[in-house]
């Protein structure tokens, strides 16, 4: 059965995870991507299907946490999952592009047992665009595409030229990235005509810092 996770709920949900990782006597580390990522940092989602995460401490041991935390909140077994570890940059690589968000439980009598990081808005951003869906897909592209949208606007970036920098930049390792790849080529056009077309728009708030990442 499909579940709508808002804010609200994720951050329960991470609760959770930190009040058994602290009872373990660990803390764990994971990192947030995608759609979740949006929710918890700004105000340009609402909601997710899931929440995209790499598990940067014991892979198994978050998955058991993360299982027992489905079991105790009625979630999905996969309400968090690691499919976006092939496109997510690794720590430090090519520079810092993660910055802390939160530390779970929040109740400030507990020990931390769970700590949240979250990318960078540019390191979002070509996240975005490397993993967005052409018209094959239509409503999904349409929301990939309105959350590139505000990722520049939080990012700073209005110009084709300099997303082309923010792909080089953030994937210096994928050969063909840039053009003459037209899936990639064709994705900017789009995107730069959908930010073209949003002046009317307020832009979106992002309260997870935008200064420099840490790792």
């Amino acid at each position: 059965m499909a579940v709508e996770l808002t804010k609200e709920i994720i951050e329960l949900a991470f609760d959770e995870m930190g009040k058994i990782a602290a009872a373990k006597g660990m803390t764990i580390e994971i990192a947030v991507y995608g759609g979740s990522c949006l929710i918890l940092a700004s105000d340009i989602r609402n909601a997710s299907g899931d929440v995209d995460a790499v598990f940067l401490s014991d892979n198994s041991t978050v998955r058991e946490i993360a299982a027992e935390v489905a079991k105790r909140l009625g979630l999905p077994d996969d309400w968090i999952n690691e499919g976006v570890r092939r496109m997510a940059p690794p720590p430090g690589n090519p520079e810092p592009n993660l910055m802390p968000f939160g530390e779970y439980p929040r109740a400030t009598e507990s020990a931390v047992g769970l700590r949240v990081l979250l990318p960078s808005p540019r390191y979002m951003l070509a996240m975005k665009i490397l993993a967005s869906r052409l018209a094959d897909d239509v409503d999904k592209a349409k929301t990939d595409l309105a959350d590139a949208v505000g990722l520049m606007k939080v990012a700073g970036i209005s110009t084709r030229e300099e997303l082309v920098v923010l792909m080089k930049e953030c994937y210096p390792d994928i050969p063909g990235l840039m053009e003459p790849n037209r899936r990639i080529a064709a994705k900017l056009d789009s995107l730069i005509d959908a930010y073209a077309n949003s002046s009317d728009l307020p832009d979106p708030t992002w309260n997870a810092g935008t200064g420099p990442a840490t790792r």
